[in-house]
């Protein structure tokens, strides 16, 4: 029934209804809608031709981007974080900073090298000991030049505007020689060492791993599940008593135990000193039932009386709790469980038996003597490597240590000192408790693919000893030192942890070691995913504080994980991963599921996720995704609050904002038929209309900056909304109509100054955000609205200021037409209830004269945007009455509405009636709820927030009903 401005066509109509001339010529060349195909390729050129837009030296902002692992393609997670950093890099370069944003690519460890050992399996049969070290190396190879290609592009296209010229790779020469001088330094400065310690070991993969690797899983009770190398389910979630006999004594100590499977591995029972029931045996022994031994029985206060039958068996070669108690009580370290997961010669009989093959025999052999009590369900929270499914082992073996302790003191205190920002601000206590509790990192990883470690065996007959050197070189000169000709050599066949170059880029990619890095050290900002902050974040800050001297940067912005609309993380195993380009360019189910099964036959998704994807795409996407363009992706991701933990992305939005990039699109088309090729100067008076939007555009200006400021940009993307598509294009353009159809000259002059300056400020205001529909829209206008920059790109730009438009805020004309405009919607919501047609009249009777006088000289305003025509003004104390018709009242005038029939009347009053006394059941039944004595006294105050918000969304729905004269 309103102006929407959603299409030409109705635009036009709208406009020749007013009879002003429009002008047709200058739209020739302007397509109908926003159009997203071949946009991003034109614009990337432009962009990437003029160099200084992205890479100019001693930037006053920099940023490096995470880099992605080259595993596959960009999944939406990375397309999320690329868009909040490239709107601080857009943003700060049109606030006149230059912007170093530095793109890479991360060599993956781990994550790669089981990828590409699927995709060999999967496509050609092969296992990686199927092939030679060299070709396997060759394949790893291949494979990074191809997902580096893709992820390049996907970088490009997604708008972000990264300087290419500083581009990183982590396995570079470069970044190789960096990595073995960071080694280097820290292990003479006595920080790096070797020994042997309990690490998080993989079966599956033979190698150490992070406890980022390292998922879990809880159960409550018996579960069975599947694990690679075995047939058959194997049983957790049970716990057993197992009965050892106390040396010359009829005394027996009951142990509760999950791991049978480790039994071999006793050394000691440890009961509490405080534990009336065990203190007496204290220093006496007991037989172990398999190992046909006696073990000690030691007092720890350590031990949890009420846990379990308050004896614990101590495993120290299988559990980082029980090597402490060894280590604290001298007691021998056995190992039972090797690196391949099977039972070594520590388990006499049960050597060469996969673990949890072995465990059953225990458990036969255990029942057989008597010694098994009890079987009981309990609850377990099991480890899992992320990359395989297997369950972590702990064994201990000879790795290199990195010394985290003071380091990680000088971290916590540069967050107590302000000298680091964390934001969101609740991640400190995050910070503070796995910093103050830190271990050494084991960084050494058993893997094919990554930085070899810079150490060397130098041995002879006698004794060995490491050396650690930047290359084989310099190794073989301190050997020849310390043995002369008599020794042998070799390097350190292992890799660091991925994590540890990581931990290196603020420094790297800016030039460490070479002093030149001096000049662009330390990055301004560092931007991730919270659950990062300790295993990339703090290490950054750690390493690089420690090689330096200072901070790799002074703030840390940490974003939510993304999740679906349901709010469940996305993840190959849920089946609910979306890749960007589906989003932006549309895709069919068909297709959909074709790309998911594409995966599944490169080895990327096994069969369990291949079902669980398409079950997924169906309920999903039944109808496939609609194109909705890059600029729309951008926009959603820039609605969420990127500070919350979880951040739900829901596809549907992208739609709406792509309505959203029509609407801008449409506004422009409409401005450009209203104008001409004239010069338009400000003109001295502006009407009240232009000054209530050039205010309101102040306002918006100022809350997008503050909140980018501030990292908010779902409130930035609401200003922006607010502004543009409501108080823009909903009000003030249709109200322009009738003035823009006057003689006025003054009137004409004003609506088109203003509502081209309003184009030409949002247009640069939405440029971080929508960098492609901001950019190709400026472009055809600045060639024929004046008033426009003379620019190639909106790069060049300044971003908007309140300043800039000379503080042009002016509160109290907001004020008095926010009252109008509430007016203007009352009178909408008439006409959802009855047609336009059949209303005659209608009056605003007001009672203050004030009122009277500024409505009455913007009546024109409430006539264009409410559509009718028909409209009186009058003052309370000059009305005469009427009768036959509805009115409604707002912001303290009598709207009045005389009808045609009076038939009308009666069939309006039955249908309004019959609507009211529904909600108004509603209403009442709600709250006769929350007055009783039981929702007051045990209801949570968070549900009692959300059933007070229905009660006021319900009465004001009751208001919005007319009532009748």
């Amino acid at each position: 029934m309103y102006f929407r401005v959603n299409c030409l066509r109705k635009s036009i109509k709208l406009c020749r209804n007013y009879s002003y001339q429009l002008n047709q010529e200058r739209i020739t060349d302007f397509p109908n809608s926003h159009v997203t195909k071949g946009v991003a390729e034109h614009w990337n050129n432009v962009w990437n031709k003029k160099n200084d837009f992205y890479g100019p030296e001693n930037s006053s902002f920099k940023m490096i981007l995470p880099p992605p692992n080259v595993t596959g393609a960009l999944h939406l997670g990375h397309g999320y974080t690329v868009t909040i950093q490239d709107v601080l890099a857009r943003w700060n370069r049109m606030n006149g900073n230059t912007v170093t944003w530095i793109p890479g690519i991360d060599h993956g460890g781990i994550a790669t090298q089981v990828v590409v050992e699927k995709y060999l399996l999967a496509t050609k049969g092969l296992k990686k000991n199927d092939i030679s070290k060299e070709e396997f190396s060759n394949e790893l190879e291949k494979w990074k030049c191809q997902k580096e290609n893709i992820i390049n592009q996907q970088l490009k296209y997604l708008g972000a505007s990264l300087d290419w010229s500083k581009e990183y790779y982590t396995m570079s020469k470069e970044h190789n020689n960096a990595v073995n001088e960071a080694f280097l330094i820290l292990h003479n400065r006595g920080l790096l060492y070797r020994k042997n310690d309990l690490v998080n070991w993989s079966p599956a993969l033979q190698s150490t791993i992070s406890d980022i690797e390292v998922d879990t899983i809880d159960i409550n009770k018996k579960t069975y599940l599947s694990l690679p190398g075995y047939n058959k389910k194997i049983t957790f979630g049970e716990i057993y008593d197992v009965g050892f006999k106390v040396k010359d004594s009829n005394d027996e100590i009951i142990v509760s135990t999950t791991r049978i499977e480790s039994m071999h591995g006793d050394t000691a029972i440890a009961v509490n000193p405080d534990d009336l029931r065990y203190c007496h045996l204290i220093g006496k022994q007991v037989y172990h039932p398999l190992r046909d031994i006696f073990i000690p029985i030691i007092g720890d206060k350590e031990v949890k009386i009420n846990y379990g039958t308050g004896a614990l068996k101590i495993t120290p070669g299988h559990s980082r709790i029980d090597l402490e108690f060894a280590q604290k009580h001298n007691l021998q370290i056995i190992q039972v469980i090797n690196e391949d997961g099977l039972m070594n010669e520590n388990t006499k009989s049960y050597v060469g038996l996969p673990r949890y093959i072995a465990r059953q025999k225990i458990l036969d052999e255990l029942t057989n003597i008597g010694a098994l009590k009890e079987i009981k369900d309990h609850p377990m929270t099991i480890p899992i490597c992320s990359r395989t499914g297997d369950i972590i082992e702990y064994i201990i073996k000879e790795q290199w240590f990195l010394n985290m302790k003071n380091m990680s003191l000088n971290a916590i205190d540069a967050v107590n000192n302000k000298q680091l920002i964390i934001d969101p601000p609740k991640y400190k206590k995050l910070w503070f408790e796995r910093l103050d509790n830190i271990k050494d990192w084991c960084i050494s990883r058993q893997l094919s693919w990554g930085h070899k470690i810079p150490a060397y065996n130098c041995y002879n007959n006698n004794e060995s000893y490491w050396i650690v050197a930047k290359n084989y070189e310099d190794a073989l000169k301190l050997c020849q030192i310390k043995y002369g000709n008599n020794f042998n050599i070799k390097q350190d066949c292992d890799v660091l942890d991925t994590w540890f170059s990581a931990g290196l880029l603020p420094m790297t990619t800016l030039g460490w070691p070479n002093k030149t890095y001096k000049n662009n050290y330390p990055l301004s900002l560092m931007e991730t995913g919270h659950d990062i902050l300790i295993y990339w974040v703090a290490r950054m800050v750690m390493l690089c504080n420690e090689l330096t001297g200072k901070l790799p940067f002074n703030e840390i912005l940490l974003h939510g994980i993304l999740c679906d609309s349901d709010g469940k993380k996305m993840s190959k195993s849920l089946g609910n991963v979306i890749n960007p380009e589906w989003i932006i360019n549309g895709i069919t189910i068909d297709n959909l599921q074709n790309e998911t099964i594409q995966n599944f036959n490169n080895g990327i998704i096994n069969e369990q996720e291949l079902k669980r994807a398409n079950i997924v795409n169906l309920k999903n996407f039944p109808d496939g995704i609609p194109e909705c363009g890059i600029d729309a992706l951008r926009l959603t991701f820039c609605s969420l609050d990127i500070k919350n933990e979880r951040v739900n992305f829901d596809v549907n939005e992208c739609k709406t904002n792509k309505r959203f990039c029509n609407k801008i699109w449409q506004a422009c088309k409409f401005v450009l038929l209203v104008t001409d090729d004239k010069q338009v100067t400000k003109p001295q008076v502006l009407s009240s209309t232009d000054r209530w939007i050039l205010s309101k555009m102040s306002l918006m200006i100022y809350l997008v900056n503050e909140n980018i400021q501030q990292r908010y940009f779902h409130r930035a993307v609401l200003a922006i909304k607010q502004f543009f598509y409501y108080e823009f294009c909903d009000f003030y353009l249709e109200a322009t109509k009738l003035g823009l159809a006057s003689d006025d000259k003054n009137i004409v002059d004003s609506h088109k100054w203003t509502m081209i300056k309003c184009l030409e400020v949002s247009l640069r205001t939405l440029s971080p955000f929508m960098p492609y529909l901001s950019d190709d829209l400026y472009s055809r206008l600045e060639k024929k609205l004046p008033g426009f920059l003379k620019i190639t790109s909106l790069n060049e730009a300044t971003y908007p200021t309140s300043k800039e438009l000379d503080n042009n805020r002016d509160e109290k004309l907001e004020e008095k037409f926010d009252d109008v405009i509430k007016i203007v919607q009352s009178m909408r919501n008439i006409l959802n209830h009855i047609n336009k047609k059949f209303i005659s009249s209608v009056d605003i009777i007001i009672d203050d004269e004030d009122d009277f006088k500024f409505y009455k000289a913007n009546q024109d305003f409430i006539v264009s945007t409410s559509r009718i025509n028909n409209l009186k003004i009058c003052k309370t104390s000059d009305y005469k009455e009427q009768q036959d018709g509805i009115y409604t009242k707002e912001c303290g005038c009598q709207i009045r509405y005389y009808l045609t029939d009076n038939n009308v009347v009666n069939q309006l009053k039955e249908n309004v009636l019959n609507k009211r006394l529904k909600v108004e059941e509603k209403l009442n039944k709600l709250l006769d709820k929350l007055s009783t004595k039981k929702y007051i006294d045990i209801t949570l105050e968070e549900e009692k927030l959300k059933n007070n918000e229905k009660v006021k969304t319900l009465q004001l729905e009751l208001e919005k009903y007319p009532k009748f004269l």
